[in-house]
């Protein structure tokens, strides 16, 4: 239960922060999106897609970490693209499309996951702390 309640914590935090940058970035350009509603809804499956993708390297822990994310990265953007490409089969897209998914699904996900990656082990280290404590003061109470 714990995951789960890390999981919609980490894609509603996400999701805030890649809609203010939107809406942001808009507002300093002053562009207007034609694809505005839709674009509001890619971006909360892809946060969506992109966290449970980060959250799974915890069943390969027995691949080494820079493999992981490589491979998280690349699932993320081949689903995104596939996505898209299956999108535009069903409506209008931007003809620049694949290209500024990529830009915007990149820059995020570097930054994204290198926090998600530091804070995780930064926790793990804290933990392994708390274990080396306890083992100490085990040490102690057997002399």
């Amino acid at each position: 239960m714990k995951i789960v309640k890390e999981y919609l914590l980490s894609v509603c935090v996400v999701y805030t922060l890649l809609s203010l940058s939107k809406v942001l970035m808009e507002g300093i350009s002053s562009y207007q999106d034609p694809y505005y509603v839709m674009n509001f809804g890619m971006i909360f499956v892809i946060t969506c897609f992109a966290t449970f993708v980060l959250f799974m390297h915890r069943i390969f822990d027995k691949v080494p970490l820079f493999f992981v994310m490589i491979g998280q990265y690349i699932v993320v953007i081949g689903g995104v693209m596939l996505v898209l490409f299956l999108m535009s089969k069903l409506v209008d897209v931007s003809p620049n499309v694949y290209r500024e998914m990529f830009i915007q699904i990149t820059v995020p996900y570097i930054v994204l996951a290198g926090i998600y990656y530091v804070s995780y082990f930064n926790e793990v280290r804290r933990a392994n702390q708390n274990l080396n404590e306890l083992k100490k003061m085990g040490n102690r109470n057997e002399n």
